[in-house]
């Protein structure tokens, strides 16, 4: 009897050691908080556009959150030794998150004059986005340059940067659109003669609605490298940044970038 109370309290003594050890290990993890979109495909999104948060790690990935950007930013900082609080919202509220502290890191972001006045960028991109122009198959918008858009009502998703060239055009009449699906609505309604937008991004819209063949496009006018971000005057969240770009090189070199642009990009084309 005596024996057995024994062997039960060096039982008990190694389990707190272990347990000790495990709570150790787990405060001791490198943890990134990042705040990202839920409507982003083929970049960023969630099944269904529902917000979704949580933790992500080598041990635990998660199925919630997918895409070509998240992938790339999530094995950059794998790479780095480091798990991912994740934070998926609309493109609003995840400034909102961003600006009030409540998330280190947000991507994916193009750089403008005014975004650079508030923001750093990480040096290497998560993603590249070409800028295009729908109109209805039917419709009388027929490109040639910009001047052809003189007086035209041209949809644009609200908060989304088209670059330097469309930024500068007075004599558009740019329409705000809260989403892309509602943009190709107004499109094939005629409330609006054209709808900016990313090629990649916009075409995985439509081929998921089945509306590939509704609609025509220019020539890509513009592109765009879009990159993580933190907000400027907090040192701790910027030095992520290169933690980011480090990782992503080494993603580079190992082959895992390749292997994600074919998942998502040559594959996705070919069906």
């Amino acid at each position: 009897m005596r024996f057995k109370r024994i062997f039960t309290a060096i039982l008990l003594m190694a389990t707190c050691v272990v347990s000790a050890n495990v709570q150790l290990t787990v405060s001791l993890d490198k943890v990134v908080s990042v705040v990202s979109l839920i409507d982003y495909a083929p970049y960023v999104f969630v099944d269904g556009s529902k917000a979704v948060e949580g933790v992500s790690s080598t041990q635990k990935n998660t199925d919630l959150v997918k895409g070509y950007s998240w992938e790339v930013f999530q094995e950059s900082f794998y790479a780095m030794g480091y798990s991912i609080k994740y934070t998926i919202v609309p493109w609003s509220r995840a400034i909102k998150i961003l600006e009030f502290g409540h998330a280190e890191l947000l991507f994916p972001m193009s750089k403008s004059d005014e975004r650079l006045k508030k923001y750093n960028y990480s040096r290497e991109p998560v993603n590249t986005v070409d800028y295009v122009i729908y109109s209805h198959k039917n419709a009388s918008l027929k490109w040639k340059g910009f001047n052809s858009l003189s007086e035209k009502i041209i949809g644009e998703k609200r908060g989304f940067n088209y670059g330097k060239n469309w930024n500068a055009l007075s004599d558009v009449i740019k329409y705000q659109i809260g989403n892309i699906s509602n943009g190709f609505q107004m499109l094939q309604k005629g409330h609006i003669n054209g709808f900016i937008g990313y090629k990649d991004s916009w075409d995985y819209v439509l081929k998921k609605e089945g509306l590939e063949g509704e609609f025509i496009k220019t020539p890509i006018i513009g592109s765009s490298s879009e990159y993580v971000v933190s907000m400027k005057g907090r040192g701790q969240h910027s030095d992520l940044l290169e933690v980011y770009s480090q990782g992503k090189r080494k993603i580079i070199e190992n082959g895992i970038v390749d292997k994600l642009k074919a998942k998502w990009f040559v594959v996705n084309q070919a069906k």
